[in-house]
């Protein structure tokens, strides 16, 4: 059971890096600078598959699944608020529709889906099993932690490039 738990986690932090490219796709192909807002989105879907990854490399604990919920409630708060501030008649979108939603309604949906996909994992979590056995390294737990890395390293680059050691200004 806790190689499907470790397994899941993996694929958690890949779908969330995969949702994280994709912006990053729009931001250089299509020159869209991103706001404060989709920068502090981006940052709670780094935090949610960061509490995966700590799943996959210290072993499946509670604490680690707090964090991924917490960065997904923040992120999904934050991307509600973007939503609300664009949802009024007249009011203009940002940016272009992807399949006929805006990024930040995507957003919210990847982090409603994180928060499903944990709620269903911890009903896979067995606390007295919870020995301090090593997880089993693999590929995929070595390549999310790899395209986690190069993500969020990106994303850093790319906020200091965009906002230096100050608020961002749009």
């Amino acid at each position: 059971m806790k190689n499907l738990q470790q397994t899941f986690n993996e694929v958690i932090i890949l779908i969330i890096c995969g949702v994280l490219f994709s912006a990053y796709c729009v931001e250089f192909f299509w020159h869209e600078v991103p706001c404060p807002l989709c920068m502090l989105q981006r940052l709670g879907m780094v935090g949610a598959a960061s509490g995966c990854l700590l799943n996959v490399r210290f072993g499946i604990k509670m604490s680690h699944y707090g964090l991924s919920l917490l960065s997904s409630l923040v992120g999904g708060t934050v991307a509600l608020r973007q939503i609300s501030l664009h949802v009024c008649p007249g009011m203009p979108t940002f940016g272009f529709p992807v399949l006929g939603l805006s990024l930040y309604t995507w957003s919210f949906v990847v982090f409603a889906c994180v928060v499903l996909s944990i709620a269903g994992l911890l009903f896979l979590y067995d606390p007295l099993k919870d020995e301090q056995e090593a997880p089993t390294k693999n590929k995929l737990a070595t390549i999310s932690f790899g395209v986690l890395l190069a993500i969020t390293a990106a994303n850093a680059l790319t906020t200091f490039l965009h906002c230096g050691l100050g608020p961002c200004q749009e």
